[in-house]
């Protein structure tokens, strides 16, 4: 389920912004009574707020903020540390790295990499 831009906006209003003057809880059901067909989560509504907080715009971002490549510089560094390390675990290699740990799954299958046919 996609919420429009004006539910958002609808949603921001409720809560008073900042003012907070609603509860997440209260906003939520308030929400799904006026949209039964739309429902939404007490989640859905602390997302909007806090990437309304953070990027100033109610815009989905949720897929182009975590897009990220890894350059060459980066992929080296991976490897490297799998060379010493061939049992590092993506988590630790995305935490070191700073990259989201599917793009550190997908350079590896990119690579063929199998730690356990060492």
């Amino acid at each position: 389920m996609v919420l429009s831009e004006r539910q958002r906006i609808e949603i921001l209003i409720l809560l008073g912004c900042g003012d907070k003057i609603g509860s997440q809880a209260e906003v939520f059901a308030l929400f799904n009574a006026k949209y039964p067909e739309n429902q939404i989560s007490q989640g859905t509504v602390s997302k909007i707020f806090h990437e309304f907080e953070e990027h100033g715009t109610v815009h989905d971002l949720s897929r182009t903020r975590w897009a990220c490549a890894l350059n060459e510089e980066k992929k080296l560094d991976i490897a490297l540390e799998l060379l010493e390390n061939p049992h590092t675990s993506t988590v630790s290699l995305a935490r070191n790295h700073d990259a989201p740990r599917t793009t550190i799954r997908r350079f590896l299958k990119q690579e063929k990499y199998h730690p356990y046919k060492i």
